[in-house]
């Protein structure tokens, strides 16, 4: 969700001990509004958690019901004037803008130095499946290979850099890998197990193991599978991320565990000339050790190796679907160093 991906994005960069700054796109396009939301969700008033709680209770999803306790909340306490209050609805529902709130939330709760920037999203919504003009979304270009069409619509759309890197990878048979090449995968594992075990795995709350088992078995497709489960309360996108979650066997205590431990290690991927830089100053600096060749890594705890085992099962899993017979291969992070970036 929005919030473990923001809390784990922030706590790393804050490990760090280096970085000043963050910045990140918004719908919103300035603070003022998304910091209020912020400061108040952290704060949590006895009002705003009895409404949202009520709006749980007659089963509006979590996103939903946040946004109208909230709405609720500035009302009766006169946060923002009238005129303001349509503007801020847009603002609770755009998806960059919920992003936006739980980094700053991050921030707050870690009562971090680093600055929080962001700049205006343009032209692409976050959801759009259309390329339009010189900008698009992320949903709009992974449509766009899905459906098979040419690799060169892109170019003008992407940066340089980007569309050279996706264009070598493609002629290399090292992609594209989309969702719906694990379907097998994921159905065999919702028909193998009992409903109700299947609890244990992230993000199943009670009583939606049965709808889940249910529906893998009257369903042959992942598309399908996933809107069989979706209701009101249960999003497409969660329904999604709880596939993954069991595809990588991700339990509840696992995610537990790594919220109240934080990020255990800094796993550097790729660097350039000024990443080089960085990383020279960040090893005085970091609370993390930084992994820069696996094979050396030692896990310092049972948290570390838990969190390392998951990171290299998804891209030994992944790895499975890619073309390339060489690329297919399992556990090559521990031979394969980071990309250099001569720039």
């Amino acid at each position: 969700s929005a919030e473990i991906f923001s809390c784990g994005a922030i706590n790393l960069l804050d490990r760090m001990d280096l970085i000043d700054s963050i910045c990140f796109g918004s719908e919103e396009g300035q603070l003022e509004h998304l910091s209020i939301i912020a400061h108040t969700l952290v704060n949590s008033p006895a009002f705003y958690n009895a409404r949202i709680k009520e709006y749980l209770k007659i089963g509006l999803p979590f996103v939903r019901s946040r946004s109208n306790a909230l709405m609720d909340y500035f009302k009766t306490q006169n946060v923002f004037s009238k005129g303001k209050e349509k503007h801020l609805e847009f603002v609770l529902k755009s998806p960059n803008n919920i992003l936006a709130i739980e980094y700053l939330k991050a921030l707050i709760k870690l009562k971090s130095n680093i600055i929080p920037y962001t700049i205006l999203r343009k032209k692409a919504d976050y959801h759009s499946k259309t390329i339009q003009s010189h900008i698009c979304s992320a949903t709009a270009i992974r449509e766009h290979l899905a459906n098979k069409k040419e690799l060169i619509d892109l170019k003008n759309v992407m940066p340089a850099n980007s569309y050279s890197i996706l264009k070598e990878s493609f002629n290399n048979k090292i992609g594209p890998v989309f969702y719906d090449d694990f379907e097998n995968t994921i159905l065999t594992i919702f028909r193998r197990e009992d409903s109700n075990l299947l609890n244990q795995f992230f993000d199943i709350s009670e009583g939606l193991n049965n709808k889940i088992y249910q529906c893998s078995l009257n369903t042959n497709n992942i598309y399908d599978f996933c809107s069989c489960v979706k209701s009101k309360r249960y999003t497409l996108t969660r329904i999604q991320r709880i596939a993954i979650h069991v595809l990588l066997n991700v339990k509840q205590n696992d995610i537990i565990d790594f919220h109240n431990a934080r990020p255990q290690y800094i796993r550097v991927l790729a660097f350039n000339c000024k990443g080089r830089e960085i990383l020279k100053r960040c090893k005085k600096t970091s609370n993390l050790p930084i992994v820069t060749k696996l094979k050396n890594y030692i896990p310092q705890n049972e948290v570390a190796k838990k969190m390392l085992s998951i990171d290299l099962k998804a891209t030994n899993i992944y790895r499975m679907h890619i073309e390339n017979k060489f690329f297919n291969k399992s556990n090559l992070e521990f031979t394969k160093s980071p990309t250099y970036l001569r720039s």
